[in-house]
């Protein structure tokens, strides 16, 4: 554990390094958010509630779910594409501790930095502007911030199958930028899943991508029954130990690309 805390607090304070750049992602989450709270307002002029989800809902589900998905343009897939990139791999292999606990480690501080420093700022600044509602319940938060962390390590194991995608390519930027455009799609995070046609939803809430904004978000607003909420969560462990088999697979076979040159 002491290993595990120095590499999260390592990553933590590392951020601070990015002062500019930490700025400039505040201000295009929370524009992101201020653009699609308006358009959502345009449509419930029209109309009191859309498949059940009030205005303030709605309201609410924009700030939670652009705050979330906002993580999908980072995450450590772009460290350890570099890493290969440049070589460095070869030095992380040879550390005492595996790469799967190193860079999950940086992805817990990751996390925790935007948390502290962009997640709840922002939720708290949005929700007094903007409006919104408060979770459905103490055991509703609860949960919602049960399945926030559950939906880490559902992106940690795809940041990193993406990341290992560089030992074929030799970088995977294109590839990240389709990750972030997609998850944030299949997530609900740019549409929410209940606008896509039903037999579709239906299969994309149960996808591991759902897990990662459209569940939490859900769960705050209480728009699950307590069974369901638990069925969900369920979902979304059986997803990460998934994930973490086609992620071991995948990192057995792409290490065997790496070519040491001595002299």
């Amino acid at each position: 554990m002491d290993k595990f805390y120095c590499l999260v607090k390592m990553t933590f304070l590392t951020k601070f390094a990015y002062v500019k750049a930490f700025w400039i992602n505040i201000a295009g989450t929370f524009a992101s958010i201020v653009i699609y709270y308006f358009l959502w307002q345009f449509v419930f002029r029209q109309q009191d509630s859309l498949a059940g989800y009030t205005a303030l809902q709605m309201t609410t589900y924009v700030i939670l779910s652009r705050m979330l998905s906002s993580q999908f343009s980072g995450g450590i897939n772009q460290e350890l594409s570099n890493w290969i990139r440049t070589g460095k791999i070869g030095m992380e292999l040879l550390r005492p501790i595996s790469l799967f606990f190193t860079l999950f480690a940086k992805r817990v501080g990751e996390f925790v930095f935007f948390v502290a420093f962009k997640g709840l700022p922002i939720a708290a600044v949005c929700f007094l502007v903007l409006g919104g509602t408060p979770p459905a319940g103490v055991w509703n938060f609860a949960m919602f911030l049960v399945s926030t962390c559950l939906s880490i390590g559902i992106m940690y194991f795809f940041e990193f199958m993406v990341g290992l995608c560089a030992f074929y390519t030799n970088h995977s930027y294109s590839l990240a930028y389709a990750k972030s455009s997609l998850f944030s799609i299949l997530a609900g995070g740019v549409v929410p899943l209940f606008l896509f046609p039903e037999g579709l939803a239906r299969v994309l809430d149960y996808l591991p991508f759902a897990g990662m904004v459209s569940v939490p978000v859900n769960i705050y607003l209480g728009k699950y029954l307590p069974e369901e909420t638990w069925q969900f969560v369920g979902l979304q462990v059986v997803w990460i130990l998934i994930l973490w088999t086609a992620a071991h697979i995948f990192y057995s076979c792409a290490i065997r690309r790496i070519v040491v040159q001595g002299g």
